[in-house]
């Protein structure tokens, strides 16, 4: 099995039934990039998705701070197993339904026989893996490459007294602190201002990576929030809260439990030839793409044919999911007389 990257787009008949040229990674770039993120939205879809859009993958949980932030790749979680054992995951309307169990977590005069469970519950996005402890905090910026010592970074947030930072960046009034990135030989660039909560970060696209650090005023402590890939323009990542992990299986002589999940997968826009492709069915994206030019064009019939263009590319993408996962193969069976078949168990006439 091939796994499609933007080269393998770029000399396919992509380009010809478009009107690009070979060459024209940005343009044809732009448009996979729509056709992916047109067919992942799309109402057929469902909760699973199409064929490569999901994954298992395994995170480590403090049970201390039960709180797990996604990676940029990754959507939500779709299916969670702790300690062998499936729990359900609820959105953040399920907590505050009349007759639920209210927010998590909550003090003990409150707690229900049935909050002793596992659960797993959805929470705001946010923009660092970790929240800024004993704050009020510097935050240091770390460049990973030297070409990046003329790039920049926002940080915004709040002042100690919980209120938003502003700064003037020349004749402009910004929400938050501008840093202009150093060599890595000459160590990170700092903020004036001490941050109580960071609300948000921006960046320029850089050549390496770049690593967040909340620097501790008094003892010069640092402790690492985030790092952000290279073309990470924005930081925005999803949370879950994890309730009433059990202490007493994986590596119970630490805080940490691990919890296995199948996760949707986010869309990661192509830039190079060599950027891999979320959605894997060419054909699909072709189709699409044609919708998405037909969709931009001034006439009734071009928008019949943009819907038509859609329906066969969906089309598409439900038939590799029969060719890879097989159309009748359930994820459930049920045997009410035993694996045997019926004529084995001597019901009605079938011997």
């Amino acid at each position: 099995m091939k796994r499609l990257r933007l080269y393998d787009v770029r000399h396919s008949r992509f380009p010809g039934v478009l009107g690009l040229c070979t060459d024209d990674v940005q343009g044809i770039a732009e448009r996979v990039n729509t056709a992916q993120q047109r067919l992942l939205y799309a109402k057929e879809a469902g909760d699973a998705g199409w064929w490569g859009t999901w994954a298992e993958m395994a995170f480590n949980v403090s049970r201390s701070s039960p709180y797990l932030t996604l990676p940029r790749e990754v959507a939500r979680l779709e299916m969670v197993d702790v300690c062998k054992h499936p729990v359900p995951i609820h959105n953040q309307f399920y907590e505050y339904l009349s007759f639920g169990n209210g927010r998590m977590p909550q003090s003990a005069n409150w707690r229900h026989c049935r909050d002793l469970l596992p659960n797993t519950y959805t929470r705001n996005n946010v923009a660092t893996f970790k929240d800024l402890a004993n704050a009020p905090q510097l935050i240091s910026v770390y460049a990973t490459d030297s070409r990046d010592n003329i790039k920049r970074i926002l940080i915004s947030g709040l002042d100690p007294d919980g209120l938003e930072v502003y700064t003037d960046d020349f004749t402009n009034r910004v929400s938050g602190e501008f840093l202009t990135l150093k060599s890595p030989v000459d160590g990170p660039a700092m903020t004036v201002t001490l941050f109580s909560a960071i609300t948000g970060i921006q960046k320029d696209a850089t050549y390496g990576a770049v690593r967040i650090y909340q620097h501790d005023p008094n003892t010069g402590e640092e402790v690492l929030l985030l790092t952000m890939h290279p073309d990470e323009e924005t930081a925005h990542y999803r949370r879950y809260y994890f309730h009433n992990l059990p202490n007493d299986c994986c590596d119970s002589l630490t805080d940490t439990t691990q919890v296995t999940a199948l996760v949707k997968l986010e869309p990661i826009p192509v830039r190079v030839d060599t950027d891999y492709l979320l959605i894997q069915n060419l054909e699909a994206l072709i189709e699409e793409a044609q919708s998405l030019r037909y969709s931009e064009m001034d006439s009734e019939s071009a928008k019949m044919m943009a819907a038509e263009r859609h329906r066969q590319a969906i089309g598409l993408l439900q038939g590799e999911l029969n060719h890879y996962l097989g159309k009748g193969s359930l994820a459930i069976q049920f045997a009410p007389f035993g694996s045997a078949r019926l004529a084995k168990q001597r019901i009605g006439m079938m011997r």
